[in-house]
């Protein structure tokens, strides 16, 4: 949605034409029309117009203290307050720093006092609405969360109300009108005055974080000072002062570089441990990550100690989502996932030994999209729900991805052993990779842009599971160099070393592989979940942790493996109930095919096969 700039910092959302029980600054008492007459009439017959007296009482006032309460002054002033808010708070703010002996509280005291039926000074509650009415654009989601958006010179800020982002700007705001802090039980009161205001009177907009995507192409927000984001489409990429998307951010949230042109993504493998065969993947993964329209396969990077996980990790996260904090260890509980991915674009952990079940389910929904319910408070039975779809990559000495449904998702890559006479010192491969970072992301966006102009022409015959990630990740592969199929027949054998890590760290597969193998070859076996249980139960087991308790537990687990069985050509099926129990056949697929696609040795461009 593009960005309504149209609209002056001095002018609130909804042009004030809904009454509020506050009364707001820029309100003359209870005067009214009378109060607007003595104005005028007052102004009338002054000799210059307001700011041109003020702004000679500030040129006075580097010598004369007194010159800013004179009585014209204050005059002028109150007309400025009472008619033109922001040039009032810009010009007393300019009496302050041109005088830090100028006390402009009493300068407010004599403007207020001034006023037509304005003897009471307005409440701290009633400024801090004003300033928000007049200075932001008010404004909500779709899941009816109020949002500002402020117009800046230069630059647009968006921030959810309820944020800390929002909070400080609010309260500079405030300070630097009155030169004073505002105490938490008004900033609540008002914060919620305003979120009420965004939620009822605003217009509705989507609201983003880091990656949007419109009729044009991919935008990504460089989170920076100035708010602004690169555009990237099938024709090129380009750096916007003004973004088309609304982008917010988190405080945690670190800029991207400002990407450079004429580089090279080959530089990246000079900073991280990515084998040659699995380049490719990476690099679709990255770019892929910048794509919110389409799920997201999850990173997994395993290795033995000393084969530079973390910092592998962290310069790719920096390529994407840079943050205050770029790693985090283990989740506790499912609910830390998706408070991590609430508050991150990219959802990373490193160092993992393992996750429960529960903990790779929540992962696989990162990854497809969907959400999390809680309670949402102790004394009443509502929900609070996280929905979200989020980029993941973890890290571990030993496999992470363990269930099949996650497995089906990952991206893995094992990580080789640097010998202790090729390692680095941090300190010199961190002050490298600022170096080459702009270099690198530039190139990213070369190639990002060069992948979605092939990618229309881009039509595959046979998916896998991911198959959005499948046909762009052959999009990128072309774009590098390589030939048609190629990404395929990479992709097609991770997806199969997959299904063996799958069924080798399940239980039941590793007892049901070896009772067929000795006892019943080819695989044709048909009964009860009962039979097989009982079949199975007597074998000698590894690991008795993981083994079902009952027949019942046991057909769950079937049900869980029987795609990676499927895929090695092994047809598990439920066939209904009998009066034994349910009935179950385990046999070979006659007309199974393994074929993938014919690859071919290579790619030349971006430094596809540097070392």
């Amino acid at each position: 949605m593009m960005a309504d700039t149209s609209l002056s910092p001095a002018r609130s959302v909804d042009n004030d034409h809904h009454d509020h029980h506050h009364r707001h600054i820029g309100d003359v008492g209870d005067g009214g029309d009378d109060a607007s007459l003595l104005l005028q009439s007052a102004a009338e017959g002054m000799p210059d117009d307001p700011v041109t007296i003020i702004e000679a009482a500030i040129e006075r006032l580097r010598d004369d203290v007194g010159a800013i309460v004179e009585p014209t002054v204050v005059t002028a002033f109150s007309i400025l307050r009472a008619t033109d808010l922001p040039n009032y708070l810009r010009l007393r703010h300019k009496a302050k720093e041109a005088n830090k002996g100028c006390l402009v509280t009493e300068l407010d005291k004599a403007v207020q006092q001034s006023l037509p039926g304005g003897g009471d000074e307005p409440s701290a509650l009633d400024e801090l609405v004003a300033l928000a009415r007049n200075q932001c654009q008010l404004k909500h989601d779709p899941d009816r969360n109020a949002i500002a958006v402020i117009p800046m010179p230069g630059r647009q800020e968006v921030w959810r109300v309820y944020s800390t982002g929002y909070e400080e700007w609010l309260r500079t705001a405030y300070w630097r009108a009155k030169e004073a802090g505002v105490p938490e039980t008004t900033m609540k009161s008002a914060l919620a005055t305003i979120a009420a205001a965004g939620i009822n009177d605003g217009e509705q907009i989507n609201l983003h974080v880091r990656a949007a995507k419109d009729d044009a192409g991919y935008l990504i927000d460089l989170c920076d000072e100035q708010w602004r984001a690169v555009l990237v489409t099938p024709t090129g990429w380009q750096v916007l002062d003004h973004s088309r998307a609304y982008f917010t951010r988190t405080q945690s949230m670190r800029p991207l570089p400002e990407p450079q042109r004429g580089g090279d993504i080959g530089l990246l493998w000079q900073h991280t441990n990515i084998p040659g065969n699995r380049r490719v993947m990476v690099l679709t993964w990255l770019l892929d990550s910048f794509r919110p329209d389409t799920p997201f396969p999850v990173l997994e990077l395993v290795g033995e100690q000393g084969s530079a996980k973390s910092t592998t990790q962290s310069v790719l996260r920096s390529l994407v989502d840079p943050n205050k904090v770029m790693l985090r260890g283990r989740p506790k509980t499912v609910e830390d996932i998706f408070v991590a991915a609430a508050n991150n674009w990219l959802v990373s952990y490193e160092n993992l030994s393992g996750l429960t079940a529960e903990q790779q389910d929540a992962f696989c929904t990162l990854s497809t999209g969907g959400g999390f319910a809680s309670r949402q408070l102790y004394t009443n039975g509502e929900e609070h729900i996280m929905e979200t779809k989020r980029p993941v990559v973890l890290n571990g000495i030993a496999v992470v991805a363990t269930r099949p449904d996650l497995i089906d998702r990952v991206i893995h890559v094992d990580m080789p052993t640097i010998p202790p006479e090729a390692r680095k010192d941090d300190a010199d491969t961190s002050a490298t990779w600022e170096r080459d970072r702009p270099l690198v992301f530039g190139a990213l966006l070369d190639l990002f842009a060069d992948a979605l102009r092939i990618l229309s022409s881009v039509k595959l015959a046979h998916k896998q599971r991911m198959a959005d990630f499948e046909r762009f990740g052959e999009a990128v592969a072309r774009a590098l160099g390589f030939e048609p199929g190629e990404f395929q027949r990479q992709y097609a054998e991770l997806v199969r070393a997959g299904i063996d890590r799958a069924l080798e760290s399940n239980a039941v597969a590793q007892v049901l592989d070896k009772y067929f193998e000795e006892r019943i070859t080819p695989w044709n076996w048909q009964g009860t979940a009962g039979q097989l249980y009982d079949l199975l139960n007597n074998q000698i087991i590894p690991d008795r942790s993981t083994w079902p308790k009952s027949p019942k537990g046991l057909a769950d687990q079937l049900r869980r493996i029987a795609p990676a069985y499927r895929a090695k050509g092994i047809e598990i099926s439920h066939l209904g109930h009998s009066r034994e129990g349910a009935l179950w056949r385990i046999a070979l697929i006659r007309t199974h095919s393994t074929a993938t696609p014919p690859g071919v040795e290579g790619g030349i461009r971006y430094g596809a096969h540097r070392e």
